[in-house]
């Protein structure tokens, strides 16, 4: 089992793996910093972002956001939808949780969100 921190030889290609809970507790995005390559499974993509699920968590979801924010990100491969995506938008989402918690909105129930491209659903 991956956990945090690990790291991954694909014969001359460095992975870690980054523990970014949110969307679920166990969840990993995959970092390629040779090539500045984010593979963030179901943290990040276009469309509207599942965090009201009781398994989700809001406030750890913004944690990871800021953590993969920070990476000099080059090309971002989510999970679902398209990979017509752009490192920018990491530090979109981020903001954009930064606004709702300091709102008092980044929390269950709350609602949908929207932000153009993307939109989380609380």
């Amino acid at each position: 089992m991956l956990l945090g921190g690990d790291a991954i030889d694909l014969g001359g290609r460095g992975i870690t793996a980054l523990h970014t809970p949110g969307h679920s507790p166990g969840h990993l995005c995959f970092w390629e910093p040779e090539r500045g390559y984010l593979f963030t499974g179901d943290l990040v993509y276009k469309d509207t972002l599942f965090a009201y699920y009781p398994s989700t968590d809001p406030q750890a979801y913004l944690k990871s956001l800021e953590k993969i924010a920070a990476l000099p990100v080059k090309r971002v491969f989510p999970a679902h939808h398209t990979l017509d995506i752009q490192p920018e938008i990491l530090g979109r989402m981020r903001d954009a949780f930064l606004k709702l918690d300091s709102e008092g909105k980044l929390h269950h129930g709350s609602g949908t969100f929207q932000y153009g491209d993307w939109a989380v659903w609380l």
